[in-house]
């Protein structure tokens, strides 16, 4: 089935709520301190060099830095903030944004720039880039040999709503998230499949296109969508759906992936980008990879939506670091402290973890 890019995002919200997860059992305890709370929906999240947080609330249109002292600024309010943020300090704090509906192709996705004093200024448009180029136009991507039985049954449950043969990828552009690389940004394209790089003057290239990602329908599928019995077992090529890039400690690209629909559990993946553009897989496994960060010591923690869960990655190894509710994003400071964001779909938290 193909559900638009665009919504794919907001459609793991629902989805969340509605999938029963089994995580595996917690690792050694580990303490969790509260931050902040009352956020709506804190997709991003990025600490600056001074220990300045800055939270995306995606669902409210703010970015809202807090100090060291707890105290509050929305810096942009009012905008369709995407979810992408990243900060090293002095007024180096950027954003993304996309301007639309959910569920139809946006009319601007863009990389911005705001000053302390919350002055704002397009850095690019990632739409242009992805308008001109469609870098996933040659994925397929859709159920693979359907039957031609099974698939007038799809037809008949959902019109025009289900693609019951391959597609290509289409035009869309969803800058989920950003990180600083080099004098220049790294931005994971949700609705592009992509990664592309935006130099300091503005200018986007292209780094790597994510393969689709091969799944086989479950039941679960039938259950919460109201699918034909006959798509069980049936073969997907799912989009792969980057959400997050971090700059590992090796100069390589690490990218979280939560494939589009049926976005099954177990099917989120993280995988590492070499500057050429080939592309790695590291871990697989995850249940709503939806955010991940990369320590110095190149340990990597996976914000798992759906699993209700942070696991972290040691030597290819993945294991389960803590339980919390809904995490959004995860984030390492300059001092090594680890951030999350959780309640991404209640009240919002801020939290610290400390292993």
């Amino acid at each position: 089935m193909h559900l638009r890019r665009s919504a794919r995002i907001m459609v793991a919200g629902v989805l969340a709520v509605g999938l029963t997860i089994s995580p595996a059992s917690p690792a050694a305890a580990v303490e969790i301190e509260q931050v902040a709370d009352g956020f709506a929906g804190p997709l991003g999240l990025a600490i600056g060099a001074d220990g300045t947080v800055f939270v995306a609330q995606a669902f409210l249109g703010t970015l809202t830095a807090i100090d060291r002292s707890g105290d509050r600024t929305d810096l942009v309010t009012g905008e369709p903030v995407a979810g992408g943020v990243e900060a090293l300090g002095l007024g180096r704090v950027v954003y993304t944004t996309r301007v639309g509906e959910e569920g139809v192709p946006p009319s601007e996705a863009s990389l911005m720039h705001v000053t302390p004093a919350g002055k704002t200024r397009q850095l690019a448009s990632l739409l242009a880039y992805e308008a001109a180029h469609n870098l996933d136009a040659s994925n397929l991507y859709g159920f693979v040999d359907l039957d031609p039985a099974c698939a007038a049954e799809l037809e008949a449950a959902f019109g025009g709503q289900v693609a019951t043969t391959p597609y290509p990828g289409q035009v869309d552009s969803n800058p989920y998230a950003v990180a600083f690389d080099r004098g220049g940004y790294v931005v994971a394209d949700a609705g592009g499949n992509d990664i592309v790089r935006v130099d300091a003057n503005g200018r986007v290239s292209t780094v790597a296109v994510l393969p689709p990602i091969d799944t086989t329908i479950g039941a679960e599928v039938v259950e919460e969508f109201g699918a034909p019995e006959c798509v069980v077992g049936a073969a997907y090529r799912a989009e792969p759906v980057p959400t997050d890039v971090e700059v590992g400690p090796d100069g390589s690209y690490y990218v979280s992936s939560l494939p589009g629909f049926p976005e099954a559990p177990g099917t989120g993946s993280v995988f590492r980008v070499s500057r050429s553009g080939s592309v790695e897989l590291v871990a697989t496994g995850f249940a709503g990879a939806v955010d991940l960060a990369v320590t110095d010591d190149g340990t990597i923690y996976v914000a798992e939506l759906f699993g209700g869960q942070i696991s972290q990655i040691i030597d290819g190894d993945a294991s389960v670091l803590v339980e919390v509710t809904e995490p959004a994003a995860v984030e390492v400071a300059p001092d090594g402290t680890v951030y999350a964001t959780t309640d991404a779909f209640g009240n919002g938290r801020v939290v610290i973890v400390t292993p």
